[in-house]
């Protein structure tokens, strides 16, 4: 972890002390700015590059083709965080490997001695979007994914929840344009709720706590591997606890 991370870590968690959300999201970009004076680590391990690859592929075949969208994806994905050369890279790898039996076992492991718990969630997520690209999630997709959070040692409730998030908004994208504002209105405050993993009966506390615990694990100064692209994704992830609890907090009056 680098320097800057501690910084907006600090920041944001001295923020949401003083003014709640709202404090929080002031000291997470005030830690953005002074972290960007700080200079960052470049470059991806080789057994990084080799671990994501090697996830793509057991997704991609576990519907028993590869489809041109899901490859697309993977080719964008690595260019847009790694750039050119690792993307190149990446590409061979793919080409080599794809008519082998991977384990997910053994495609983990070297990811868990090099990632933290926040990038091996940005990892998972990737995965969901890549079983998306189709516009469906099939058992045999969700079979892979569930296997592989195991694996990561992803706890059920950060599962669920990028699960619910990539559900809500494929339903969402998937209603018609006359009733999509709709669907928005009466599904909103259900999927606020499945987006902190809670439900509409959990107590006060228990849906604060889950709000700090997301808002930590999935601060975006835990991205250190993934490029600026993780980085930026995470930046929005965070936004959307945030914007989740909220909402969560106005309709109860707190």
């Amino acid at each position: 972890m680098y320097p800057g991370c501690l910084i907006r870590i600090v920041f944001t968690l001295m923020g949401f002390s003083v003014g709640g959300t709202f404090g929080a999201l002031a000291g997470y970009f005030l830690g953005s700015f002074l972290e960007s004076l700080i200079p960052k680590k470049k470059g991806i391990p080789e057994t990084v590059l080799y671990g994501i690859t090697s996830l793509s592929v057991i997704l991609m075949k576990s519907d028993s083709s590869i489809m041109r969208s899901e490859l697309y994806l993977f080719r964008d994905f690595m260019l847009n965080n790694f750039g050119k050369t690792a993307a190149a890279k990446a590409i061979d790898i793919f080409q080599d490997i794809k008519d082998e039996v991977i384990s997910i076992e053994e495609s983990c492991e070297p990811l868990n001695k090099i990632l933290n718990y926040t990038e091996k969630t940005e990892i998972l997520r990737y995965l969901f979007q890549l079983a998306y690209v189709d516009g469906n999630l099939n058992q045999a997709e969700l079979s892979v994914l569930q296997s592989i959070s195991f694996k990561f040692n992803i706890n059920q409730q950060d599962f669920l929840y990028i699960k619910n998030t990539f559900f809500y908004y494929n339903r969402q994208q998937s209603s018609s344009n006359e009733n999509r504002y709709r669907a928005y209105q009466t599904s909103n405050i259900e999927s606020d709720y499945a987006i902190l993993g809670v439900s509409s009966s959990d107590s006060n506390e228990d849906i604060k706590k889950a709000f700090r615990r997301l808002a930590i694990e999935n601060h975006p100064d835990k991205i250190e591997h993934l490029g600026e692209v993780a980085r930026k994704k995470a930046e929005e992830n965070f936004k959307k606890i945030n914007h989740a609890y909220q909402r969560i907090k106005k309709q109860r009056g707190l």
